[in-house]
C-alpha cells in the first residue's frame, strides 16, 4: 500500500472556507511544518454564498469565488491533493487510509470534510436535469442547464433553495417552488416575515406549491415535469433540489469519535484525541454563549470558526466566544439573523419589512436570545450582539415593538 510523501505535519481533510481560514491564521500564528491538504473538490477552497446568487447568475466567476488564489497555498507549503478522498481514520495509529488504497500518517489532523446533499429517493430522480447545489461544479452545471431551460422546479425552501429559485426567476426562468412546509425559511419562526417573503416571491412570478412533495420526476432521458403527491404537475427542464445536507462523516465513523449529528467538538473544536479537530459543517460543536451543542451550516461561522481552529492548531489559547450570524439576500432583500432561534417563547417585531428597516427579536424567559435585522446600520448590529452574548434581560418586551421609542431607552446598557 503506497503512502503520500512528506513528514506528518498537519493534515486536512476537506476543502471548504473553513480549511482557507485555517491554514491562513495557522500559519499566521506560527504554525509550522508541512500541511497536507486532502480535498474531494476539483478547486481549492472557494466561498459559498456565491455559488447560489451571483456565480450561479453569471455576475462572477471562478476567481471570484476563492478564499484564497492557488498560489497562496504554494506560499505557505500546503501539499494540495484536489480530486482525492479519504476512506478511513485510524486514531490509535495516527493515519489516514485514502480511497485509492493510498495512506498518510499525521501529527495534528483536522477534520472539515462537510456535507453531503440529501436526495429525494422517488422514481426519476437520476433523469438529466435534476441537480443538487454544494460545489462549485454543481452551481456551473446549473448555470449551463439555465441557458437552455425555460421552466424550473426547486425543491425546498431553505436558504438553498429560496436564493436558487431567486437567482433562477432573475434569470428569466419561470419558476415553481415546491416545499412540504407551510411557510418560507420557517426556521425564522417569524409568520409576518414568512409571508412578507411570500409575496415578495410572488411578485416576481415565482410559483409557490406549499404544503405539498415531489411525488415523481417524469421524462424519458431527460426531464420534462414533476408532478406532486397532491397530483400537481410542473412543466421543468431542469429541478434543482434543496432539502438539506447531512455530515460527511462515513470516512471516520467507525474511529471512535464522538458522533451526534456529526462530530462532536467542544468549544476549542477538539474531538478528544490529543492533535484531532473538527471545524464547519461536519462539526456539532459546543457554543458557550447558548451553552448548547449546536452544528451551523453557514458561511459566518465557517469564517470565524476556521479562523479560530487554526490559531487553536498552531498552539493559542482561546474558544468559541462569538454571537453566530447568518445571512441571505433574495430579489436585492437581504437579512441577518443573529444568535439562536432554535428555542424561544416570545417574537416581538419592530419597523417594517416593506420600508427595509426591521428588527424582529426573539425571546426565551423574557431575555434576548436572537435578533433577525433589516436594514439595520453596523452599530446597531454590533450593539444587539452585546446583548445576545450576554442573553440581556427585557423588563417590557411589548415596548420593543415601539419605533418611535429609541432603542437605547428599551435594550439595557
Amino acid at each position: 500500500m503506497s503512502s503520500v510523501a512528506g513528514s506528518d505535519g498537519l493534515v486536512i481533510v476537506g476543502g471548504g472556507l473553513s480549511t482557507g481560514r485555517a491554514i491562513k491564521s495557522y500559519r499566521e500564528s506560527g504554525g509550522e511544518g508541512p500541511i497536507t491538504l486532502f480535498s474531494k473538490d476539483s478547486h481549492v477552497p472557494y466561498h459559498r454564498p456565491p455559488l447560489s446568487k451571483r456565480f450561479l447568475r453569471g455576475e462572477a466567476e471562478v476567481e471570484d469565488t476563492l478564499v484564497e488564489p492557488a498560489q497562496f497555498y504554494r506560499d505557505h507549503d500546503v501539499d494540495l491533493h484536489l480530486e482525492t478522498a479519504v476512506a478511513e481514520l485510524d486514531v490509535r495509529d495516527r493515519r489516514l487510509r485514502l480511497a485509492d488504497g493510498g495512506e498518510k500518517a499525521f501529527d495534528k489532523l483536522l477534520i472539515a470534510s462537510g456535507a453531503t446533499p440529501r436526495k429525494l429517493d422517488v422514481p426519476g430522480a437520476e433523469l438529466e436535469g435534476i441537480f443538487s447545489l454544494r460545489t462549485l461544479d454543481d452551481s456551473a452545471r446549473i448555470r449551463d442547464a439555465a441557458k437552455d431551460a425555460r421552466h424550473a422546479v426547486i425543491v425546498g425552501a431553505g436558504f438553498i433553495g429560496m436564493e436558487v429559485a431567486a437567482s433562477l426567476s432573475q434569470l428569466g426562468l419561470e419558476v415553481t417552488l415546491v416545499h412540504r412546509g407551510k411557510g418560507l425559511f420557517e426556521v425564522l419562526r417569524a409568520r409576518p416575515v414568512t409571508q412578507f417573503l411570500q409575496d415578495l416571491y410572488g411578485q416576481h412570478g415565482v410559483e409557490l406549491v406549499l404544503g405539498d412533495e415531489v411525488a415523481s420526476f417524469n421524462g424519458f432521458s431527460k426531464l420534462d415535469s414533476i408532478e406532486t403527491k397532491r397530483g400537481r404537475v410542473a412543466q421543468a427542464e431542469l429541478a434543482v433540489v434543496g432539502i438539506g445536507v447531512a455530515p460527511w462523516v462515513d470516512w471516520f465513523e467507525s474511529s471512535g469519535l464522538p458522533l451526534d449529528n456529526g462530530v462532536v467538538v467542544n468549544e476549542r473544536f477538539e474531538t478528544g484525541p490529543d492533535g484531532v479537530w473538527a471545524v464547519g459543517d461536519v462539526a456539532r460543536f459546543y457554543d458557550p454563549v447558548f451553552g448548547k451543542y449546536r452544528r451551523i451550516e453557514h458561511w459566518s461561522h465557517a469564517n470565524y470558526s476556521g479562523t479560530k481552529v487554526g490559531e487553536l492548531m498552531a498552539g493559542k489559547d482561546g474558544a468559541y466566544d462569538v454571537v453566530s450570524t447568518f445571512f441571505s439576500e433574495v430579489f436585492g432583500f437581504t437579512f441577518r439573523l443573529l444568535g439562536d432561534v432554535d428555542d424561544v417563547d416570545g417574537i416581538v417585531y419592530r419597523g417594517s419589512l416593506e420600508e427595509r428597516d426591521a428588527i424582529v427579536f426573539y425571546l426565551l424567559e423574557g431575555r434576548l436570545v436572537g435578533a433577525l435585522v433589516v436594514g439595520q446600520d453596523e452599530e446597531t448590529e454590533n450593539r444587539l450582539k452585546e446583548l445576545l452574548a450576554r442573553q440581556a434581560p427585557i423588563d417590557d418586551p411589548d415596548r420593543l415593538g415601539d419605533r418611535q421609542t429609541p432603542l437605547e431607552e428599551l435594550l439595557p446598557a
